[in-house]
């Protein structure tokens, strides 16, 4: 769910090319810890799961202006390794089709990435104790929260709150903020600070975002939730690396 829709230009290059250099250097260090037969056997449900990614990061989810990524499920079927190389993979295909800028994709697959971790290996823990259901929703609700709040604290600090929330249109609001205006409203313009204050319903400001964040999350986790339940009936093989330790 944490997914970054700013153009290019508007992230300071103290944060994206940082980004981009540890983005590359967890690639590697993963991809080497990947071994030969899991590439084989998770492979292609790293591409089907980036593909239904793809589709879930472009259609919003209508009750609020979020979308799903299911990017923790990634990680629990994929792994931690392919996981990460399916978010990149995604986050470059997004750009591509203008869903955000180029400079972000390596910010966005550390976010997007830090869920897939973060949720692999809670899932993990959990899994030994409780049912792979329950261990799913609250991996999924654990690794939302740390990658959300990175994401507001981070990006927000730099670009402005409503550009670090993962709402829909964010890049055609931008375009929409910096064409030129008419002649006749150049003067009424000066000197006003356009009106970026969240609502949602009747709520705004930070109550609007936490209450879009929290809908949104537990959305994402039950829906994570019952696609691991079902998994677990049909396809239990598909689990065991993310519950044997």
């Amino acid at each position: 769910m944490s997914h970054i829709h700013l153009p290019d230009g508007v992230l300071p290059p103290v944060i994206w090319i940082p980004g981009f250099i540890i983005c590359f250097a967890l690639l590697y260090l993963l991809a080497k810890r990947v071994k030969r037969d899991e590439v084989r056997k998770k492979m292609p449900f790293a591409g089907v799961i980036g593909a239904l990614m793809l589709i879930f990061m472009s259609v919003p989810l209508g009750i609020i202006p979020v979308h799903l990524s299911l990017t923790v499920l990634c990680g629990i079927l994929a792994g931690p390794g392919l996981g990460f190389i399916a978010v990149f993979a995604v986050n470059t295909i997004l750009a591509l089709i203008g869903h955000g800028g180029f400079t972000v994709i390596g910010v966005n697959t550390l976010l997007m990435g830090s869920e897939i971790i973060l949720g692999f290996y809670i899932f993990r823990l959990l899994s030994q104790k409780a049912g792979k259901t329950i261990s799913a929703v609250l991996a999924n609700i654990v690794a939302l929260l740390v990658s959300t709040s990175l994401m507001i604290t981070i990006i927000g600090s730099a670009a402005g709150l409503t550009n670090a929330l993962p709402l829909i249109g964010h890049d055609e609001e931008h375009a929409a903020e910096v064409q030129e205006p008419d002649n006749g409203e150049v003067d009424r313009q000066q000197g006003e600070e356009p009106d970026q204050e969240v609502r949602y319903l009747f709520f705004t400001g930070w109550t609007a975002v936490a209450a879009i964040l929290l809908v949104g999350i537990i959305i994402e986790s039950l829906v994570t939730g019952l696609i691991v339940r079902f998994f677990a009936k049909v396809r239990p093989d598909l689990l065991d690396a993310a519950t044997h330790v």
